[in-house]
């Protein structure tokens, strides 16, 4: 479907060894097996985390403060909010977390596509080919920076949606033909050397953050989460060595 002012290409693998998850689906589904299990989602605005001192030294978890008063008692907090880890973690000391802003558009071909491009020239759009005939578009990057828009209240610019249509539509004919049905944005995630935070946050107790992964969050949050269950529940990763991602290098 790539078939205008394209000056050659290289094939980066096949079914056999590429696939796409889409994003909402996989936390949904990742998120409904752990309710199956017994966990709880909750959906609130923690305010901060609660602290006291330890006896064996610094501070510890006791519990996060919700919007409206609420406490709920905990002795162990998981960050994990990207570019918003900072607000969300009041009362604790991270590493700064900055949000690089990506538009996207969503298309609606009269077909389903195969193949997800990776263009270099253009603005460097990506686009990947989800069933029915959706067609997801995503690039031109905004320079890091840190985030002040609240979660679901990014500001759209809808002329950023517009270059990757025009974009898209120089490189198919076939797209010139699909319709506009989203144009939305988010902020991925980024530490100050571009290495995600992982592990225990220092000073105190009871306090992790998982954060900073970039365009490669979703690809690696299940080992993420594995490597952070087994921190929390046996006091190491057995899957991964997080000395790498350790948050006190950047503190």
């Amino acid at each position: 479907w790539v078939d205008l002012g394209v000056h050659g290409s290289r094939l980066m693998g096949d079914t056999s060894t590429i696939a796409q998850v889409h994003p909402r689906q996989l936390t949904e589904a990742l998120m409904a097996s752990a309710q199956c299990r017994g966990a709880t989602f909750k959906v609130a605005k923690v305010e901060e985390v609660l602290t006291e001192a330890n006896p064996a030294g610094g501070l510890k978890v006791v519990g996060v403060k919700m919007e409206g008063g609420d406490v709920i008692p905990a002795d162990t907090v998981v960050v994990a909010m990207g570019p918003w880890s900072q607000t969300a973690a009041k009362g604790l000391t991270l590493p700064p977390i900055f949000g690089q802003k990506y538009h996207s558009v969503l298309m609606q071909n009269s077909r389903e596509l195969s193949e997800a491009v990776f263009f270099q020239g253009l603005g460097d759009p990506e686009v990947y080919p989800r069933p029915k005939g959706e067609v997801y578009v995503t690039g031109f990057p905004d320079a890091p920076i840190t985030v002040t828009e609240a979660p679901g209240e990014e500001e759209v610019r809808l002329e950023v949606g517009d270059r990757l249509v025009a974009a898209v539509r120089l490189a198919s004919s076939e797209l010139q033909q699909a319709t506009v049905e989203t144009t939305q944005a988010c902020h991925l995630p980024v530490s100050q050397d571009g290495v995600p935070l992982i592990g225990p946050i220092p000073g105190v107790s009871g306090a992790f953050i998982a954060s900073g992964h970039s365009c490669w969050g979703i690809l690696n949050a299940p080992a993420t989460g594995l490597a952070m269950s087994q921190l929390l529940i046996d006091g190491r990763s057995e899957c991964l060595d997080l000395s790498a991602f350790d948050p006190a290098r950047l503190l």
